[in-house]
């Protein structure tokens, strides 16, 4: 093959490697140019400590300086705005299940007041089971003893979950 049908052949395979290479890095010069995705948006229920009956509901990690739209298990909507650091507050509410939804994502569930007190109150029970559990394990002598006896006041989950716990550890630990 002589050098001329050589160069005849071997353009339009340099041509096409060099169109596709400029096409890729057009296409990573696009993707370095967005910005970066939001952290995952986030929303809950609680319930009010001014207004008897009523809650709030607060959500994080939206898109900046925009709405929200909540909606509850009534059917009932409401437009939140957005603060610049991408929050949202909503106070006295009627307690209902309420999820958030912004312009461009998805419906984000906020819950209920009632599901969140469930959820805290399930949570000061595994954490009085595991305290109650690893004091009667280091010594049994505690069997009876809260170590949280000289506070003023605590959760009565966090309690029964202590008891449990240490009745438990008592049971294999102690005989």
């Amino acid at each position: 093959m002589n050098t001329r049908t050589r160069v005849a052949l071997l353009t339009p395979l340099i041509a096409s490697s060099l169109a596709v290479g400029t096409l890729g890095f057009a296409a990573a010069s696009a993707h370095a140019a967005q910005p970066a995705a939001p952290t995952k948006a986030s929303c809950s229920t609680k319930a009010s400590t001014n207004v008897a009956g009523k809650v709030t509901v607060t959500g994080a990690g939206f898109r900046p300086s925009t709405k929200v739209l909540l909606e509850g298990s009534t059917g009932k909507t409401f437009t939140a705005s957005v603060t610049p650091t991408g929050a949202f507050a909503v106070a006295n509410l009627e307690d209902a299940d309420y999820s958030a939804t912004q312009s461009g994502t998805g419906e984000i569930a906020c819950g209920s007041a009632k599901a969140a007190e469930q959820k805290d109150a399930k949570a000061q029970f595994k954490e009085g089971f595991s305290q109650g559990f690893a004091l009667v394990k280091s010594d049994c002598k505690k069997l009876n003893q809260n170590k949280n006896n000289n506070l003023a006041a605590v959760d009565p989950n966090f309690e029964k979950g202590f008891k449990a716990g240490s009745e438990l550890a008592a049971q294999r630990f102690c005989k």
